[in-house]
């Protein structure tokens, strides 16, 4: 009977041993992360190779444990706490609602790679989009966990556009989620909420809905907006069928040329009501 505890000794060694070299293990992941400092999708460049940092982050996703991985969510380097995200969102963590409330709290950018583009992107947006692309089109509306994170999109302080969007997309919503589309349509001018409206409450909220337009279409420099919000506010204010819009319209387009870089698809738009060549309205 003496040789028990021995053997107790061995296999706590042995388990405090694996522990360690777990640890080391995952630490060299983080690093490896850290030190390239860029969120890669699976394939990056022109030819499509496999990235070096989604290979660590498929280690980080196979080896972290829970745990491990909210903890990360905190790190220094945001592209570490990046990936711990998305390997939660990977592995349906229950609380995604609480991480992506972190995320857009303390929201930090990184660097990300994907295919041949380059870009900056907030870790938040990171996050959502992680989750979002795995839900099929035809459940967005209705799944739980987005519906969840597209209620803290509409209700934080200060929504990125991308993700307001997106949950502008999702759904059609109901009080009180409606008062506060329109709060930020007309309160904070968000377009994304405005063109919302425009789809599914317009009767309701017409006369806000027109001078909302109207103001943003005279405000807005659409150079560093670009074509799609230029048309979509030009081809909704045409729908009130008003004079004095419709001279708002030429006198904007006229100042402000950015139009142009889409000439065509603007010029058939302005032939359909009636505007042949701006220049000589």
């Amino acid at each position: 009977m003496k040789p028990l505890p021995n053997l107790l000794f061995l296999i706590t060694l042995l388990c405090v041993n694996i522990s360690f070299a777990q640890s080391d293990k995952l630490t060299a992941i983080v690093d490896r992360i850290a030190a390239i400092d860029e969120v890669q999708q699976e394939h990056i460049g022109v030819a499509g190779i496999e990235s070096a940092n989604y290979k660590n982050f498929m280690q980080l996703k196979e080896i972290a444990t829970t745990e491990e991985l909210v903890r990360l969510t905190d790190n220094s380097n945001a592209t570490v706490a990046c990936y711990a995200g998305w390997a939660l969102a990977d592995n349906a963590y229950p609380d995604l609602k609480t991480l992506f409330q972190k995320f857009i709290i303390h929201d930090k950018q990184v660097e990300t790679f994907s295919g041949c583009i380059k870009s900056r992107d907030y870790i938040s947006s990171e996050l959502y989009h992680r989750y979002w692309g795995f839900v099929d089109d035809s459940k967005k509306s209705t799944d739980k966990v987005l519906r969840e994170l597209d209620s803290i999109v509409i209700y934080s302080n200060n929504p990125y556009w991308l993700l307001l969007r997106r949950a502008m997309k999702n759904r059609i919503y109901q009080e009180p989620f409606k008062s506060q589309i329109a709060d930020l349509a007309f309160e904070k001018g968000r377009i994304e909420a405005i063109f919302y409206l425009c789809n599914w409450y317009k009767a309701e909220y017409a006369d806000k809905i027109k001078f909302a337009l109207v103001q943003y279409l005279n405000e807005t420099e659409f150079k560093y907006i670009g074509t799609t919000d230029y048309y979509l506010t030009v081809e909704e204010l045409f729908k009130f069928n008003d004079p004095e819009i419709r001279k708002a319209i030429i006198v904007k387009m006229k100042t402000d040329r950015h139009w142009e870089m889409e000439k065509e698809r603007f010029e058939f738009l302005l032939s359909d009501n009636y505007i042949y060549d701006i220049d000589r309205e």
